[in-house]
């Protein structure tokens, strides 16, 4: 994966368990997961092996960083990942602080080392960044224009919750501040993603338009829904 994310369609999820063989299983479904150092337990000596088995399961890895100012950039990037993702950016300077541990000198800050990414890594991984308030969408435009930043992904949860909207394609604080964010990448030529509802159709109709990106729920949400589902069939049968 180069700097910036092509700009065709794909679809991925989030990885918060520390199953290697279900991390791996589910790489085989997907374009890419996010291995997310946000929420949940995992730490950085997870991040390897699941790198390792998205791999093998023939998806791209990104770690989700806990912010900006997470100081583990450069243990995860040695992990050999495709790139990282940045939450709750709502200004230029929180991606450049980022971008600039992601390059090495003169571009940036980050030191060499022989570790898997010397083999299994990109020089220059992906930086993508998350907006998730409407500050972040109204600066979305100055956020697009930093150099390294390869896609702008909208947070939709989080968006809608400081909205005080409902988590559905009727939120018009919410579209509004999606579509600010979609013409900022298309005036940067950045790719746009969408992050958060489980239901694709949701995505689009909050997006006006189908995503380049979409980032579909979470494992632990996915293997919830499916048991759900089935104890439904069974009391249902």
């Amino acid at each position: 994966m180069e700097e910036r994310l092509e700009q065709a369609q794909r679809i991925g999820t989030v990885v918060s368990l520390p199953d290697v063989a279900l991390a791996e299983l589910t790489a085989s479904f997907v374009d890419f997961v996010w291995i997310d150092l946000e929420h949940g337990a995992l730490s950085v000596r997870d991040v390897q092996p699941l790198a390792i088995a998205a791999r093998s399961g023939g998806a791209e890895s990104f770690v989700r960083l806990a912010s900006s100012r997470d100081p583990r950039v450069s243990a995860v990037i040695d992990a050999g990942v495709d790139g990282v993702v940045v939450p709750r950016v709502e200004d230029p300077s929180e991606a450049e602080a980022v971008v600039n541990q992601l390059r090495y000198p003169p571009d940036g800050c980050r030191g060499l080392a022989a570790r898997r990414a010397s083999r299994h890594g990109v020089d220059r991984p992906c930086c993508v960044v998350q907006i998730e308030s409407r500050a972040g969408a109204e600066a979305a435009d100055r956020i697009a224009a930093v150099g390294g930043v390869g896609a702008l992904v909208v947070g939709c949860a989080d968006l809608v919750l400081e909205t005080g909207e409902s988590l559905d394609g009727q939120s018009p604080l919410a579209r509004d501040a999606i579509a600010r964010v979609r013409g900022a990448c298309e005036n940067a030529g950045l790719a746009f993603g969408m992050a958060g509802p489980g239901d694709p159709r949701v995505m689009v109709e909050l997006a006006g338009a189908v995503p380049s990106i979409a980032v579909l729920a979470a494992d632990v949400r996915i293997y919830a829904g499916a048991l759900t589902g089935l104890r439904e069939a069974h009391v249902c049968s």
